[in-house]
């Protein structure tokens, strides 16, 4: 059946009930809705699958592992999902949170994010891929429409990453009319590391870490790093050539940050950040404006003069500092005054000398008069 229109009333088991609302996004796998629980009255969101996908031997199985996989996950960043249910004439619709606000990819259409902000998005992603990753989850699908931007209480932003449990590929040879027809389930080719696009099996974090570096880099220059109409072209650019500068795109950017980027898209993924915690690690004095390396972060984002951090090595991890670099300083002597000339210094030599002179002289006359009062009582013995 076709997703149900606004006002259509969904019967559940126990009693229970959605009233459909209106269509808030469609994407390859699924089209997703606004509805209203009842009895409770809570407002929620349906996802259900296309119709046409409904006997596609596969998706209907994806489906149902996504659920699966999301209600699994407990991380703040990631979009609750609550269940499935079917509809009575057997149509499975996903029951999640409903969120407020924009997707990054409607949001950096509309504004340009300072870097401290883009860098506060992407490390809040890395904290939900975090828990995904140590469960054996990789996304495969990280792209601004998948990283949802809501408000935080305190009225920051808060980052909730969505359509978690995607395979890697829907068909056994992950042909590129599969690939292109239903993006959302096997990837999107322009945000898919190079192993990935090649069909790798071993696929892990890393290759969301690539992702996330090409969601960074386009949240600050605009556009992605690598585009073509052609799926081949595209392909040999991602696995052979190296995107624009970031810096020469988005000047405020400070070093530090195009730095990370570049890392994050290393085309070797030994060369990228291992894990979604080091990319996070990284990002975070960025994010927060912590005083890294004596440099103070913020001021670079912002504008201010600054300067930038210690570009680390692309395949060797940011080590801790020396002990020498979190030691007390010793303690060394003060080095003359500033502008004493040598007739000063000789002067000064001199004084302190006369002084040893004087006080030896005292010293020798005391003693001399000691003996000269002692002498007659000594004879007189």
């Amino acid at each position: 059946m076709p997703v149900p229109q606004s006002g259509t009333t969904i019967p559940l088991p126990r009693g229970e009930s959605f009233v459909v609302g209106r269509v808030l996004g469609r994407g390859g796998m699924g089209t997703v809705v606004e509805a209203t629980h009842t009895p409770s009255g809570r407002r929620m969101a349906l996802k259900f699958l296309h119709d046409e996908l409904k006997d596609h031997p596969t998706i209907p199985k994806r489906f149902q592992r996504e659920v699966e996989l999301a209600t699994a996950l407990t991380s703040a960043h990631v979009a609750r999902t609550f269940g499935c249910e079917r509809t009575p004439d057997g149509t499975t619709f996903m029951i999640m949170e409903l969120l407020d606000g924009r997707d990054l990819c409607s949001l950096i259409r509309k504004e340009r994010l300072t870097p401290a902000r883009a860098a506060r998005i992407v490390a809040q992603a890395c904290e939900a891929l975090e828990e995904a990753h140590a469960r054996g989850i990789v996304h495969r699908d990280l792209k601004p429409e998948n990283l949802f931007v809501g408000k935080a209480p305190d009225g920051s932003d808060w980052v909730k990453v969505l359509d978690f449990g995607i395979s890697k590929s829907l068909n056994d040879d992950a042909r590129v009319p599969a690939l292109t027809r239903v993006g959302t389930t096997v990837g999107t080719p322009e945000y898919m590391a190079p192993e990935q696009l090649r069909g790798a099996k071993d696929l892990d974090g890393t290759a969301d870490v690539y992702s996330l570096g090409v969601v960074l880099y386009e949240t600050l220059a605009g556009r992605r790093p690598f585009d073509s109409n052609d799926y081949e072209a595209l392909v040999r650019k991602i696995c052979s050539e190296s995107p624009a500068p970031l810096g020469q795109l988005r000047p405020d950017c400070p070093p530090a940050l195009t730095a990370i980027v570049e890392r994050a898209m290393a085309r070797d993924r030994r060369g990228r950040f291992g894990t979604a915690r080091l990319l996070r690690e990284a990002l975070e004095p960025l994010a927060t404006g912590r005083r890294t390396e004596g440099t103070l972060v913020m001021d670079a984002l912002e504008g201010a003069p600054s300067q930038p951090l210690p570009r680390s090595s692309p395949t060797a991890p940011i080590a801790p500092p020396p002990a020498s670099a979190v030691a007390p300083p010793p303690i060394v002597p003060a080095p003359p005054r500033a502008g004493a000339s040598r007739t000063e210094e000789h002067e000064s030599e001199g004084s302190r000398w006369g002084l040893v002179v004087a006080l030896t002289l005292v010293v020798v006359l005391l003693a001399v008069g000691a003996v000269i009062l002692l002498l007659p009582m000594v004879r007189q013995m």
